[in-house]
């Protein structure tokens, strides 16, 4: 939404084909889509929707296909990609997650980068190093990635206390509290 605002024209595609959400998020059907496209059922002024925010559009996923990952890759994909490249300013597909089925690795080797989304508290560092090593072998370009459904207040966030205690005066008010150097030699406890 940030960058349609900025006024760039952007596009979301629900590629997530066994669990589509993205409809849900805009209130829109599902009942064309991505899936039409590929078909080559529906051409591609069919298959997006405008959404009340200026320059964000749609392409919700469509019927759920017996056969996921093949759909997104092969040639009517890729015909797909190019049209929206030429068509928005940005695209961005919603795929679903990594580990879990083949889809995102698949559909990672036809887009210009990937950010790679994982949730606070649920995502262990174990799948999120699989999920990297998986994008990694079919030379996926990772751009980064994007903790969510992070809880700021929870147990365990303590970075916010220790840079208010940085940005406080000696009363503990809001000020410009200057840290001091490190001696020399001395070990670097920061991570």
């Amino acid at each position: 939404m940030i960058f349609a605002q900025s006024g760039r024209r952007v596009c979301l595609v629900d590629s997530d084909l066994r669990r589509p959400r993205l409809h849900k998020a805009f209130d829109i059907p599902r009942d064309t889509g991505l899936t039409n496209y590929v078909m080559g059922e529906i051409p591609m002024d069919g298959v997006i929707t405008k959404t009340e925010v200026p320059n964000l559009f749609v392409i919700p996923s469509g019927p759920i296909p017996p056969n996921p990952s093949e759909m997104l890759e092969g040639a009517p994909m890729a015909k797909m990609i190019e049209e929206l490249n030429e068509r928005f300013d940005l695209v961005l597909f919603d795929s679903p997650p990594v580990v879990a089925v083949t889809d995102a690795v698949v559909l990672s080797k036809s887009v210009d980068g990937v950010v790679v989304v994982v949730k606070a508290g649920k995502t262990t560092t174990e799948l999120f190093g699989r999920a990297i090593r998986q994008l990694l072998d079919v030379q996926s370009h990772i751009v980064g990635s994007v903790l969510n459904d992070f809880n700021v207040r929870g147990e365990g966030y303590r970075y916010y206390y220790y840079y208010h205690y940085y940005r406080s005066d000696e009363d503990g008010t809001p000020g410009s509290r200057v840290l001091k150097k490190r001696p020399s030699g001395a070990a670097n406890k920061s991570a």
